[in-house]
């Protein structure tokens, strides 16, 4: 612990060498200060673990370091490369300076054997973990835009879908025009399906089908717009039939909304 303390500074350095050396993505993006600010705080984590002979404060560090990493899209391997380099540069300072003393050197040897073992499992699960939760709320944030109903004009609303439509979405979709509906009072739901490149399971087919039931129960008139021809080989494959009429694009299901609705189109050259 004293040898490694003594040399600490001398080793922040060394490392911050190796690693501008290796031109690893992200520390290159942090400039000197920055870069040996990082090292010296992992490596006081490091002399408290050799001082209480357990890794505790590396690992706490590397969990911060990991939800900080991955938020910015660091890949782990840098970090991982970075940790190992700093230890490498550690091994070779008690190399050069205590030649003639093996234990001390051998003890150093299984402590960072342990320190990076540990270090890298818990750096590894705590980025994996901190990269399932950004996307998990990516994914919560898509999905919230993607069930946005749109008041094309008074009396018609439009649901654009985008993605896969699978069960856990149902309830979800049929919520959102069903609110829709009823707080724009509108005559005709559109539901375009340009967005959605499949329909490949029976669940998804049946959430086209309460989603239009569900309108028709509010007295409103659902129109499907934008089938892709998969999504429409994949119905006729199942035998699946609308009673809501079913439009190529966005513009013509909105022109039969209009006309349902009274109102005069002109056509402009």
């Amino acid at each position: 612990m004293d040898a490694f303390r003594g040399r600490l500074n001398d080793n922040v350095a060394a490392s911050a060498a190796r690693i501008r050396a290796a031109k690893l993505p992200f520390y290159e993006g942090l400039t000197d200060p920055q870069l040996s600010a990082t090292l010296a705080r992992a490596f006081e984590a490091v002399a408290l673990d050799l001082a209480h002979g357990e890794p505790q404060a590396l690992l706490q560090r590397m969990r911060e370091i990991a939800v900080v990493r991955s938020q910015l899209g660091v890949a782990v391997m840098d970090v991982v490369t970075g940790l190992n380099l700093g230890f490498q540069a550690v091994s070779d300072d008690f190399a050069a300076h205590h030649p003639d003393e093996p234990e001390l050197r051998l003890g150093w040897e299984r402590a960072r054997a342990k320190l990076a073992y540990a270090g890298a499992a818990v750096l590894a699960d705590t980025y994996l973990q901190a990269r399932e939760a950004v996307v998990r709320a990516q994914s919560e944030a898509l999905v919230r835009l993607s069930l946005r109903v749109l008041p094309l004009y008074p009396g018609v609303v439009v649901l654009p879908l985008l993605g896969e439509l699978g069960a856990e979405r149902a309830q979800q979709i049929t919520e959102a025009l069903l609110a829709a509906v009823a707080r724009h009072s509108a005559a005709y739901a559109l539901i375009d399906l340009s967005g959605v490149p499949s329909l490949d399971t029976d669940e998804a087919v049946q959430l086209l089908a309460r989603a239009a039931q569900a309108i028709e129960l509010l007295g409103a008139t659902p129109v499907l717009v934008g089938i892709q021809p998969a999504v429409a080989q994949s119905m006729s494959a199942r035998g699946v039939s609308f009673r809501a009429p079913t439009l190529a694009d966005l513009a013509s299901g909105l022109r039969y909304a209009l006309r349902g609705l009274g109102v005069e189109l002109t056509q402009t050259r």
